[in-house]
Formats: structure tokens, sequence, C-alpha cells
């Protein structure tokens, strides 16, 4: 099979396209962001880069959150299940946690 111009010129577009997707999203993995807390009450915003604990009341107990080393999660919840606390943490923009019984949704975001 011979390779033709085109294809070759597909080829280096498709390399090239790769590469500053990757440098870009590697100078954007750097920045810590925020982590948003909304529930019944109202929506807190905290940076990541700030260590801190959150406590919020919701409908069935306490729902316990710990901030720190650019990432967030759940330690403790009063729901039944506790698969908030099962969820792991979130780290990226995107990434997202919730106690549904407790009404608390946590999710990494921009300020605004």
């Amino acid at each position: 099979m011979k390779i033709l111009r085109y294809d070759a010129a597909a080829i280096a577009l498709s390399l090239a396209v790769f590469i500053l997707f990757t440098w870009f999203g590697l100078q954007r993995s750097g920045e810590t962001g925020y982590l948003i807390i909304e529930d019944s009450k109202g929506r807190l915003i905290y940076p990541l880069s700030e260590e801190r604990d959150v406590v919020l009341q919701g409908p069935a107990g306490e729902s316990h959150i710990h901030i720190g080393k650019d990432s967030a999660r759940f330690v403790h919840s009063d729901c039944p299940d506790g698969l908030c606390v099962q969820s792991g943490p979130v780290e990226r923009p995107g990434d997202w946690a919730a106690c549904l019984p407790n009404q608390v949704f946590i999710y990494v975001g921009d300020r605004e």
C-alpha cells in the first residue's frame, strides 16, 4: 500500500492538532479551580487551593466535606447508605458528587 501526498498531509495535520490539544491541556492542568457546593439553602464557592472543612445541615442530618490538596470529598454524611462518602474526591472541572438524602451537590468549576 502506497502512502499518497494527501495521506501524509492528513497524518501531519492530525499529529499537530493532537500536540496542540495536549500542550494546552497540560497548561490548564495547573489551575486548581473552585469547589461549588449547592444545597437547599443556596450556593457556596471555595477555592480548591485552600484547605478547609465544611459542615452542612440537610434533611437527613449533617454532611461533612473536606477541601484540600486541590480536591474535595464527602468525609461523612448522616445519610442511610453513604454513597457520597464512597464516591471519592472531585478534582477536575466537571467532576461531581452528591448526597441525595441531604440534598447536597458538589462539583468543580469556575467561580462564576
